[in-house]
């Protein structure tokens, strides 16, 4: 698939209108069986909807994904733990059941690997410990607003 197909099929909003890395050669992705999720607004702003991914490959810019909900707005935000972190996200691109999902800000290199090596799918549903994530210093704690996930490598 061409990065001019996926930029003239995405949606024309200001938060999809990324250009397209699946084939940008130093973009590496990694295949990966782990669940995000996620939080997204429906009927206008009035309402706040939650729903799950299911994560089929993932990179510091992206990730492919599946859900079983066909109604996910094309923004919207990751909630990694118990709303320790959020991630903001935009679609670029639906080919049936598969999303293609561009992070607003890259993800660091350490993460996405841990991400990668999970076996256990359900590990972001629950409380985590920012330190064993390579994100140490971006999970909120109690009482304290959670900040975005940082741009460029950790380190």
């Amino acid at each position: 698939m061409s990065t001019e197909h996926l930029a003239q099929t995405a949606r024309k909003n200001y938060l999809t209108r990324f250009a397209p890395d699946q084939d940008n050669p130093a973009v590496q992705w990694h295949k990966c069986t782990v669940l995000f999720n996620i939080l997204y607004t429906c009927k206008g702003l009035r309402q706040i909807t939650n729903a799950q991914l299911r994560v089929l490959s993932i990179s510091e810019t992206g990730l492919c994904a599946t859900s079983r909900r066909d109604d996910i707005a094309d923004h919207f935000y990751i909630n990694i733990g118990e709303d320790q972190l959020h991630i903001a996200c935009a679609i670029i691109d639906r080919k049936g059941p598969v999303m293609h999902i561009r992070f607003l800000q890259d993800l660091p290199a350490v993460f996405v690997n841990v991400v990668a090596s999970l076996e256990d799918p359900f590990v972001f549903m629950e409380k985590i410990r920012p330190a064993l994530y390579g994100l140490e210093g971006y999970a909120q704690y109690p009482g304290r607003p959670a900040r975005a996930a940082p741009a460029g490598p950790v380190g």
